[in-house]
């Protein structure tokens, strides 16, 4: 099944979000917690293999296996274990499972751009997944966040800082593509047989106002959001704001990978 764009942008953000995981102490959070959070991500690479190609399918089963082992060492409380199996998920997720997804979709990496513009791609396509994947970290860490879970305050307000940052960054990214970009949408040829394609010919140019506005605009502002609410009080949990993070960005991110910005 060629389900591109959904695939590319659920394998940067399930290995980003796993990666976020394994960086969170096991010492202060209950292992219940990273059972929970890796059980949901081997569900993301399942819905990854079914979105992807016959020819590549099998890696993120194999990925989603990982990550079926870590969560049952995190049941049986080899913490040390379970880090080890979710760090080899995410390393091979985050690597390899977007150098395959490329490589057969020709169009999500256009041949014979120049380097600046691949750079600036490639850029695009980490940020926007990372984004997505560390909004759900905040989330998870938001909902859980108590004195007997070990999730702190000051935890959550952390992450949610650098989701902040990296709004801004993927921001500045999408503009520099914008401007950069030689792909340039071209109007077809009078006479010429219609094609679906031909839909982003159209509409291109307002496709391309509705990402600016959603990556450029509303990101940025619901993450600074989110970092108010979670710094002011810790009642006033930024949930509601960081799904609409997650919502956002994904969206924003389909528009991207279409436009091939």
């Amino acid at each position: 099944m060629d389900g591109y764009p959904v695939n590319l942008i659920l394998t940067v953000a399930i290995a980003s979000a796993t990666l976020f995981l394994g960086f969170l102490p096991t010492k202060k959070i209950r292992p219940e917690f990273f059972a929970r959070e890796t059980l949901w991500a081997a569900l993301g690479w399942l819905i990854v293999a079914v979105l992807s190609p016959p020819a590549i399918l099998h890696y993120p089963l194999i990925l989603g296996v990982l990550c079926l082992a870590a969560w049952w060492q995190f049941r049986e409380d080899n913490l040390f274990k379970a880090k080890m199996w979710l760090t080899l998920a995410s390393a091979l997720g985050i690597s390899v499972g977007v150098i395959l997804i490329l490589a057969v979709t020709p169009r999500a990496n256009p041949p014979g751009i120049p380097l600046l513009n691949e750079t600036l791609l490639l850029s695009s396509i980490y940020l926007g997944g990372v984004i997505i994947g560390l909004a759900y970290v905040c989330f998870a860490l938001t909902q859980g966040a108590n004195v007997k879970s070990g999730i702190s305050h000051s935890m959550v307000y952390r992450h949610v800082v650098l989701l902040q940052i990296l709004a801004l960054t993927r921001a500045a990214v999408l503009l520099g593509s914008c401007y950069y970009s030689d792909i340039g949408l071209k109007p077809r040829p009078t006479g010429s047989p219609y094609h679906p394609s031909h839909f982003l010919l159209a509409y291109g140019p307002r496709l391309e106002l509705l990402l600016l506005g959603l990556a450029v605009v509303f990101l940025p502002a619901l993450a600074f959001l989110a970092k108010r609410a979670a710094h002011f009080s810790s009642r006033v949990q930024p949930i509601r704001i960081l799904i609409a993070v997650c919502a956002v960005g994904f969206l924003a991110e389909i528009l991207a990978r279409l436009l091939a910005l």
